[in-house]
């Protein structure tokens, strides 16, 4: 079996994925790898540097497969492969689809570098639907009866936009921050408190999707 390998953002990305595989099992077929994971990244910068890399990652002869994860942020799947796609068009590559198959999945033919395929599989966080970003997903696992995420809730609905110091896209990455900032270890990140406390629920229905996306891309 050739090397198969997810690409994230950052190193956030990157302990989510870790601990919630552990937390649910996922067979350890593969490496979860980001482009640059010495500094968090935002507003963006981490889908640029991750799109970018692509090519050379594909580029690794023992590579079989690559599964890539992004935020939409205020994008979605299909403008997400677009850009995806012109890069590997722009690169060199031949016969790059338009659309992705079925299930975000497209067998990649990397001619005219070399005969050799790869299977490449894109999710576009939080569900491979909506705009959003990976903090939504992980606040997809807080229980529902939580009682303290609706303190947090007004706590941040109170603070008047021009006082805000976070611009309105960001507001996920503020609230499971706040939550995480009044749990039992304040501060803890977010990949922690999937295996700690009990507020997360890496069982949450909201996940498997996700993870049957997972197991397609990269284990089956």
């Amino acid at each position: 079996m050739g090397e198969r390998i997810m690409l994230v953002e950052g190193k956030d990305d990157r302990h989510v994925m870790w601990n919630l595989f552990e937390a649910r099992g996922v067979s350890e077929t593969f490496r979860v790898e980001c482009p640059q994971s010495e500094a968090d990244e935002d507003d963006g910068g981490g889908v640029e540097r991750l799109v970018a890399s692509i090519p050379a990652w594909l580029d690794q002869s023992g590579l079989e497969r690559l599964a890539v994860v992004v935020d939409a942020n205020d994008k979605g799947p299909k403008a997400r492969w677009s850009a995806i796609r012109d890069r590997l068009l722009g690169s060199g590559l031949q016969d790059v689809p338009a659309a992705l198959g079925e299930g975000g999945i497209v067998e990649l033919t990397l001619l005219p570098q070399t005969p050799r395929s790869v299977l490449f599989a894109l999710w576009v966080m939080p569900d491979n639907q909506s705009p959003g970003m990976l903090e939504e997903f992980v606040a997809g696992m807080i229980h529902e009866d939580d009682e303290m995420l609706p303190h947090v809730d007004g706590f941040l609905g109170s603070i008047a936009p021009d006082q805000r110091r976070f611009s309105p896209r960001h507001l996920p990455k503020a609230r499971i921050h706040s939550w995480l900032a009044v749990s039992q270890r304040p501060g803890r990140p977010m990949g922690q408190a999937i295996k700690a406390d009990g507020h997360l629920d890496a069982n949450s229905p909201s996940v498997q999707p996700f993870l049957n996306w997972v197991n397609r891309a990269l284990v089956d």
